[in-house]
């Protein structure tokens, strides 16, 4: 017997059908705790974002689109010597991270 689960999202269509959307964060930054960064719409909704979530988050700021935001840490990346993402990759992980973002009302589009 198989496990039936959701199937899951096609983010590199996601992708692109975000790529030209700008993105605003909404809510502020609380702090950290431990290695999560908290982010509160109000008081009843606080989020614990992990890090390369709250970076995305960051970059959200209503001028970029989605696809300079992908330029921005794609530049980021190599600044750092960090090992660079395959693109394809890089794409499923910021459509996926502001699918859940928007899902929780931490972004809004312009």
């Amino acid at each position: 017997m198989s496990e039936e689960s959701s199937p899951r999202p096609d983010y590199l269509a996601v992708y692109s059908s975000l790529a030209e959307k700008r993105p605003l964060k909404q809510g502020s930054e609380l702090g950290i705790s431990g290695d999560e960064y908290l982010v509160s719409l109000d008081e009843s909704r606080v989020f614990a974002l992990a890090p390369a979530a709250y970076y995305i988050w960051n970059l959200c700021d209503g001028v970029r689109s989605v696809n300079d935001i992908l330029k921005k840490i794609e530049d980021d990346l190599r600044e750092s010597g960090e090992q660079p993402l395959e693109e394809s990759e890089l794409k499923q992980i910021i459509a996926m991270v502001l699918t859940e973002l928007n899902n929780v009302g931490l972004i809004t589009w312009v």
